[in-house]
């Protein structure tokens, strides 16, 4: 039988029975390698819960909008949830249906709304009055039926890091709860528009079954008030944020958030969606690095290696820790403590600090754990550094979902000027 995952044959790491030192060989570093596997048992985790509660999953396009990345969990099952027009594009590129997308998102522009609306899919959240007013005018004016439903900010604390907490009344995001019942009528009074439901997310990197459980239960009271207003709301849009944990301790596992689901809808009296993007795809990334440097100080052991922030900017953005392992261990070496740091000229260009790392050299090659969400995604090209190169293991195969980008290709985006 398979093994799932990364696992390691004589010291080495290997994933699907291929060595990462081969890929690493044949494609460089820095390079971004995808499991299949690990995709499809996370989705197939989740749909077991959500299918008998009449609930669909939509893949958060943002955590990762590799191409084939969209494309592979489509062909699983998932709709997609998109934030941008590019998302949208992105999705309908790679044949997802549009019946099968959500666009929500604080900040649509009346183009990206007009292209939606003419693309026909699934549901426009609505994050403001002034944004449905604008989907009620557009709508009118090129005389297309939407979907619509209110994104609502019921003031939840949702227990998680500041920059990915957005339930609560000092976010920018959703309709708060007093003006919700007139949002609503709007709908209900607008030609073009039919309404349908309530979608609400209040962060990522959620775990605690109280945050579940009181997101769940809110939601679900709102939407019984409006039908007893004599609206109609058949579908809540509950979100994603469902943790991962990063350190590698503990397994993926959504038993918060099944708990939480079962109690609060155990009568099926709503269709439900829900929007995952790092429980999906997050264990199933890594990144791998080769080490450019060693050096010390009479404090730090540094490794330089050959990714940075540009590539992988969740360590410096949210403080978070990634698990680094070596390619291949050496069972003579001793164990040492270092900083894994990059190229960029930042102190703030970090991937590790103080990781105890079996003794590592020059020209050695690390692996940086669980960044299939928000890794690649968040690139840049900082201190004019292409972009990694991303490689998808599939059925025992490596496909390259992406190239290497190289200097000449970002020299060709600027305009020099004839001064």
């Amino acid at each position: 039988m398979q093994k799932i995952g990364y696992y390691r044959k004589s010291g080495e790491l290997f994933l699907q029975n291929l060595s990462l030192k081969k890929l690493v060989d044949h494609y460089g570093t820095p390079t971004f390698v995808y499991d299949s596997n690990l995709i499809k048992n996370s989705f197939y985790m989740l749909k077991k819960i959500m299918d008998p509660l009449n609930g669909k999953i939509h893949f958060a396009v943002k955590s990762n909008d590799n191409l084939g990345v969209i494309k592979y969990i489509n062909s699983l099952g998932a709709g997609a949830d998109v934030v941008s027009i590019g998302e949208l594009k992105r999705c309908l590129k790679v044949s997802v249906k549009p019946k099968d997308i959500i666009f929500s998102g604080v900040g649509k522009q009346k183009d990206e709304i007009e292209f939606a609306i003419n693309k026909n899919i699934k549901q426009l959240n609505a994050e403001s009055i002034e944004e449905l007013k604008d989907i009620i005018e557009i709508s009118k004016n090129i005389k297309k039926t939407v979907n619509v439903a209110l994104r609502v900010n019921l003031d939840i604390n949702a227990k998680t890091h500041k920059k990915i907490s957005t339930g609560d009344e000092n976010s920018k995001f959703g309709i708060i709860y007093n003006d919700i019942v007139n949002a609503y009528k709007l709908i209900n009074e607008a030609s073009f528009i039919k309404p349908y439901g309530l979608a609400i997310h209040v962060g990522s990197q959620l775990f605690d079954y109280d945050v579940f459980f009181q997101t769940f239960s809110k939601i679900k009271n709102l939407a019984l008030e409006l039908r007893n207003l004599g609206y109609e709301v058949n579908h809540l849009d509950l979100g994603g944020g469902f943790g991962v944990d990063y350190t590698m301790k503990n397994l993926l596992n959504y038993k918060s958030l099944s708990k939480a689901l079962n109690e609060v809808f155990k009568n099926k009296e709503f269709q439900l969606s829900v929007e995952p993007g790092r429980s999906l795809i997050a264990e199933s990334g890594i990144l791998l690095t080769k080490v450019i440097r060693t050096k010390s100080t009479n404090y730090k052991n540094f490794l330089i290696v050959d990714a940075a922030m540009n590539n992988l900017i969740r360590p410096t953005l949210y403080n978070a820790t990634h698990s680094i392992q070596p390619l291949k261990i050496k069972s003579d070496r001793s164990s040492k403590k270092y900083d894994v740091v990059g190229p960029i000229c930042e102190t703030g260009d970090f991937l590790g600090i103080d990781f105890n790392l079996q003794e590592t050299k020059k020209n050695e090659v690390l692996a940086i754990m669980t960044c299939g969400a928000y890794g690649s995604v968040m690139r840049s090209n900082y201190n004019s550094r292409p972009s990694a190169a991303e490689v998808f293991i599939f059925n025992n195969k490596e496909i390259l979902l992406r190239k290497r980008e190289n200097i000449d290709e970002l020299l060709n985006l600027d305009i020099i000027p004839n001064f």
